[in-house]
């Protein structure tokens, strides 16, 4: 009694009976936290007035220029204002998705413009002259150009990697010179049209009058570099001649090469391959196996994709039949944990025995295995262990005997949750919507992000290379005229600098010495503008994910609030949807707003941390520490409360204070029921997700490892994993939806506990399950009485 009374003076007394009382259902609903939404209104118009002058005055060009591999801004720094293109030596190793973290390992140089020919040394060398190779050839430096005299030393610095040994006909993107898809070059042809398998020929008839530029190319259209060789002799010209003929054939039909380029192709085998290169040894093997990779998932497609619908069909199927296996998955899993620690209690102390009375010399070496075996053969430690372990089982064993009654309310309202989303299947769907907006989002805040980051005055820097060693090049670059005053470390303009800077009276050009690019220097109300961007992300985001909840316990409230079950709405989820768009968005903007705020505090703390890690103050770092930690589960509580608020909401159509006043004073009112519900839950909700996505992993390499006829691969894991991966996101998505109708369920059975007491005036809303659970009924005349 003193513990009620103390309940009822920190958080208020029970809710009352209140006969006009309809939840969800009620008509004289109003606009809740209207200021809020105004505010976010005049926010996001902020937003939209700074896009349109970022786009107006923004230059995203300034931020995709290119830099070579002596970290020179092609077309902008002083040594490369004339050369505007990136070239890539090999451009094959630059498909691959690590480049952006560890860049792309091949020589990249600015060039005046992009090669409008194909170039092979290999097979052009002995068919062209000397004068011509060499206006073909693209090198990493004019120097290194300059001191070619003969085909010797082109070979000489192809070997040495100084000038490229192959390259085709190219077209810039974004200032970079990419390969031309046109129909001179069969580069996208998958790699079956040229050969039937890795060990034999596809040898057809074929046109052989084609052009002696494009037989040359088709030799090149091999993965391996060494497969770049010109023929030596008819029978491989012939073969030449019959695949290139097959080839252009097949480019006559664009349909069929459509429908071919579906099944491989060339580049996404060689990302793949070089992905796999980092984690597998020997490159050939790497790309050998990318190609088989890329097979697989393409020739096994039909089957993920009938794996994955069948999942989220068994998902929706085992969602209707949680009413049913809740209880025996949570029981069972409890007492499986229970007798799992008996035995390892049994072990521990058996091993505790045996080494107590088993004289041994400890292990003196110094390696992991004879330190881990010193563990495991000290009785000590296993006695220790055996004491833990026999808490942990007394611990659990105390809790399910004190809690069995709120873990059995727990498992019910689960089962509850069951019948509602499979009452009302289009929520599970509904995420789908939440996804979309939140995708637009992203894009357009990095959009606005990108052009915001344009705008400026761009800054140059008098700098020496480094060596390949490291070490600072020392070159008597002298600067006269209008750049007299320049000195490596200082500001400098480009032009200016390429015109009166010379390292010697015949007024050479600095080589090792330049002027380059450093960054942008944003105006301050520009950064400002950044900042505003971030934080209405981070709104946007917040209000879109509250907007999802809302709509999402509307339906389920409605669900609850209905006495007869049957008389739900047809139209639930799109009712629901336009109560909250039509009087509740205040409400959503005021939530996501305390969130943003949070979230943003966040983010400049881990800015603070970073500008200060270089001064590596311990008082400062604890600081800081503490202060991320403290803010880290601020929003995590507010994330709770605002989810509980939003419940609220739906329910009451209070405005965001009220319900968060009412939500957190009805969940402390009942501290204990809302600890078991959430970790009953999420025990039963991971199990749950486990089952399923091991169970369609499993089907799936079953299915193809006894039906080789249906489908042969050259590895079943690879269409596995991608089932697995899919399988996991779907699963999430629809337990997501899940888990969100049972804490509304879960709320309102609490409103249901305190308000009705089950006379024919006050009936209870709850299944007869809860009811038998708590010792109630609803004493109401045989015709009204409802069936569950």
């Amino acid at each position: 009694m003193t513990e009620n009374v103390e309940l009822v003076n920190k958080y208020g007394e029970p809710l009352r009976y209140d006969r006009n009382f309809q939840g969800p259902r009620q008509r004289d609903r109003s606009c809740t936290d209207v200021p809020c939404l105004i505010l976010f209104l005049l926010f996001l118009g902020g937003w939209g007035f700074i896009a349109h002058y970022a786009i107006q005055h923004g230059d995203l060009n300034q931020l995709m220029v290119p830099t070579d591999m002596f970290n020179r801004k092609c077309g902008i720094d002083s040594s490369v204002l004339n050369k505007k293109y990136l070239f890539f030596f090999d451009l094959d190793k630059c498909i691959d998705p690590l480049v952006p973290i560890t860049g792309c390992n091949t020589p990249q140089v600015c060039v005046e413009s992009c090669p409008t020919q194909n170039f092979d040394w290999n097979s052009m060398r002995n068919t062209m002259s000397f004068d011509e190779l060499k206006k073909r050839l693209v090198c990493k430096s004019d120097a290194d150009k300059a001191t070619i005299y003969t085909k010797g030393d082109i070979e000489r610095a192809i070997s040495e990697n100084r000038c490229a040994r192959f390259y085709f006909k190219s077209q810039q993107f974004l200032n970079r010179c990419m390969f031309e898809f046109s129909d001179q070059l069969c580069e996208f042809v998958p790699k079956y049209l040229l050969r039937n398998r890795r060990d034999s020929k596809l040898l057809l008839p074929g046109n052989a009058s084609v052009s002696q530029e494009f037989q040359e190319m088709a030799l090149m259209m091999q993965t391996d570099a060494q497969a770049r060789v010109a023929p030596q002799v008819s029978t491989q010209q012939k073969e030449v001649d019959e695949q290139v003929g097959q080839c252009k054939r097949h480019q006559l039909n664009a349909a069929v090469i459509k429908e071919k380029m579906m099944q491989t192709d060339t580049r996404l085998a060689k990302l793949v391959g070089n992905l796999v290169a980092r984690f597998y040894n020997g490159t050939h093997d790497a790309q050998r196996l990318g190609e088989e990779i890329v097979e697989d998932l393409v020739n096994s497609s039909t089957v993920v994709l009938l794996a994955l619908v069948v999942t989220l069909i068994a998902s929706l199927f085992f969602i209707s039949l949680m009413r049913w296996l809740a209880a025996p998955i949570l029981w069972f899993s409890i007492f499986g944990v229970l007798t799992g620690l008996l035995v390892a209690i049994y072990y521990s102390f058996k091993n505790y025995s045996f080494w107590k009375n088993t004289p041994t010399v400890p292990m003196h070496g110094f390696n992991v295995h004879e330190q881990i075996k010193n563990l495991l053969q000290d009785s000590n430690n296993w006695l220790y262990l055996s004491i833990f372990l026999c808490v942990c089982f007394v611990i659990i064993l105390l809790l399910v005997i004190v809690l069995r009654k709120r873990i059995r309310i727990a498992i019910a309202l689960t089962k509850e949750g069951s019948k509602a989303v499979s009452t009302v299947i289009s929520t599970v769907f509904f995420p789908i919507f939440s996804w979309a907006l939140y995708i637009l989002a992203i894009i357009f805040a990095i959009g606005v992000g990108l052009y915001l980051g344009s705008i400026g005055q761009p800054s140059f820097r008098m700098v020496r290379r480094l060596t390949e060693n490291g070490e600072v090049t020392n070159e008597p670059c002298v600067c006269n005229g209008p750049a007299i005053n320049y000195t490596v470390g200082e500001a400098c303009d480009p032009k200016i600098f390429q015109q009166y800077c010379h390292i010697n009276q015949r007024l050479d050009n600095c080589i090792q010495t330049t002027c380059s690019f450093v960054e942008i220097n944003n105006p301050t109300w520009i950064r400002w503008s950044m900042a505003y961007n971030i934080f209405g992300f981070l709104w946007l985001s917040f209000f879109i994910s509250a907007f999802s909840d809302m709509v999402l316990a509307a339906t389920f409230a409605r669900w609850y609030w209905t006495f007869k079950k049957r008389d739900v709405p047809y139209f639930t989820l799109t009712h629901a949807f336009c109560q909250t768009a039509l009087y509740h968005l205040g409400t959503l903007a005021f939530g996501s707003l305390i969130l943003a705020i949070c979230r943003m505090i966040r983010l400049v703390l881990e800015y603070i941390d970073a500008k200060l890690k270089k001064y590596d103050n311990t008082v400062t770092r604890a600081i800081l520490c503490c202060m991320r930690c403290f803010f880290w589960l601020l929003e995590t509580f507010l994330r709770f409360l605002n989810q509980n608020a939003y419940i609220m909401c739906a329910i009451h159509g209070k405005n965001f204070c009220s319900s968060a006043k009412d939500a957190f004073n009805l969940l402390m009112r009942n501290f204990l029921r809302v600890v078991t519900l959430d970790k009953v839950t999420d025990f039963l909700f991971f199990l749950s997700k486990l089952l399923l996505t091991a169970g369609a992993g499993v089907s799936t390499y079953y299915f193809l490892v006894n039906n080789p006829a249906v489908i042969q691969l050259n590895h079943n894991a690879v269409p596995t994993t991608v089932v697995v991966v899919g399988a996991f996101l779907i699963t999430s998505v629809f337990f997501g939806v899940y888990s969100m109708a049972v804490d509304t369920l879960f709320l309102c059975f609490l409103e249901d506990c305190e308000r009705n007491d089950g006379t024919p005036e006050k009936p209870y809303f709850m299944s007869k399950q809860l009811m038998k659970i708590l010792g109630k009924r609803n004493k109401l005349p045989q015709r009204q009485r409802r069936s569950k």
